[in-house]
């Protein structure tokens, strides 16, 4: 016989259950009406055991039957551990196998009784901060005038006029250039007054127009010198 908890780390937590796993063969002779019973060393607020896996459970007994040489069967048992059971002990399940006309064996394997509290947690390890923003490039400032307060046209592309071309006209020698006059007008003529200084010219022009009327006036006014040779004697 062999039996091992059905966990790998071998242990249980208050207010669950505690699985075993039992193994009986037999290796000389077939055995007979096999017969395996379970039991536990007294634990406080642990059940008591039973069959899970059997052809013919009873609580703690399990009616095998008859077992060839040579070949072994696997059986589970669970035990109940209540919620008040003490962290620290050990539920061990003791298993005993008897049948006709062979020799009963028995088997032992423990499961310890651990405490459900979690862990502490590990140190929270501090959160990487981002990585700074990458400074912008410094804007390149417009060059400095030099000290002799170079002129700014040349930043500006050259402009020249170039001579227009016309097609022949009917009887024009081919290859002749004609060129054609263009009429300049000033700016005084399309606005004789600035809007900016549109008040200083309109007292100028209010000064000339009194101006004229004064010497005008004056020159209505003035009498006239008599004429020699018009006049009567005794004047």
């Amino acid at each position: 016989m062999s039996v091992q908890p059905f966990s790998s780390k071998a242990r249980v937590h208050p207010g669950r259950t505690a699985t075993y796993v039992i193994w009986v063969w037999s290796t000389r002779a077939d055995a007979k009406a096999v017969t395996v019973d379970v039991a536990i060393r007294h634990v406080k607020r642990v059940g008591a055991p039973r069959f899970t896996v059997c052809p013919n459970p009873s609580g703690a007994t399990c009616a095998l039957g008859d077992l060839p040489r040579g070949r072994a069967d696997e059986l589970q048992a669970r035990v109940r551990v209540h919620k008040a059971a003490h962290p620290g002990r050990h539920v061990r399940l003791t298993a005993k196998a008897k049948a006709t006309g062979v020799t009963t064996a028995s088997a032992t394997g423990s499961v310890k009784i651990v405490s459900t509290r979690a862990p502490a947690s590990p140190a929270a390890s501090p959160t990487p901060s981002a990585p700074p923003v990458p400074a912008l490039p410094p804007v390149p400032l417009a060059p400095a005038a030099a000290p002799g307060g170079t002129s700014p046209a040349g930043l500006f592309p050259t402009v020249s006029p170039q001579p227009s071309t016309s097609p022949a006209s009917g009887g024009a020698v081919l290859g002749r250039r004609h060129s054609r006059a263009i009429k300049a007008t000033p700016a005084a003529d399309t606005l004789p007054l600035n809007p900016r200084l549109i008040g200083g010219q309109l007292a100028g022009l209010v000064v000339l127009a009194a101006a004229i009327t004064i010497a005008i006036a004056r020159l209505s006014l003035r009498p006239q010198r008599p004429q020699d040779g018009n006049g009567s004697s005794g004047d």
